[in-house]
Formats: structure tokens, C-alpha cells, sequence
């Protein structure tokens, strides 16, 4: 995994949509960050109306590639890809 710079505003989305278990892992990752700082990273990540936070502040950018990073890691697993080793 690359560090900060290639995130986007929508990354993730079509598979949080598709995939259950990318979806698993965001949700969590999500629910953290909504306790921690009362605003959703996926409404951020996704570029929702009315988000609270900017997806090029790193303030959201690094919670959003870390949860991005492992959901793609859970959805790799469960088609049968074990990584050896994961780095970000």
C-alpha cells in the first residue's frame, strides 16, 4: 500500500456497495472514528452532502487509507489471498 496521495473522494465506495465483507471492516473503522469524533469517515471518504471533514486534510486522509487498507485485506482473505505481509 502506497502512504498519503492517492486517495480520492469516492474510493472505496463501489465495493463497500458490493463486497459484505469490505463493507464489515469499513463499517467498524467507521464506527470508531463517529465515537471518537462524533463524524462519519465514509460520509468523508464518499464526499457525501453535508460531510464534516475534507478527505485532503490528514486529519481524514490517513484513517481513510488505514480502513481502506484493511478492508481490502479482509476482502483478499476471504477469496482465498492470504498476504504474507501487508505494509502502508
Amino acid at each position: 500500500f502506497r502512504g498519503r496521495g492517492p486517495e480520492w473522494v469516492g474510493m472505496g465506495e463501489a465495493l463497500y456497495r458490493q463486497e459484505p465483507v469490505f463493507r464489515e471492516v469499513m463499517d467498524r473503522c467507521d464506527s470508531f472514528i463517529r465515537r471518537e469524533r462524533g463524524v462519519s469517515l465514509l460520509d468523508v471518504m464518499f464526499g457525501y452532502p453535508g460531510a464534516e471533514g475534507d478527505l485532503d486534510e490528514p486529519r481524514w486522509t490517513q484513517p481513510a487509507i488505514y480502513a481502506l487498507e484493511c478492508a481490502l485485506t479482509a476482502l483478499w482473505r476471504s477469496v482465498g489471498i492470504e498476504p504474507v505481509a501487508v505494509l502502508g
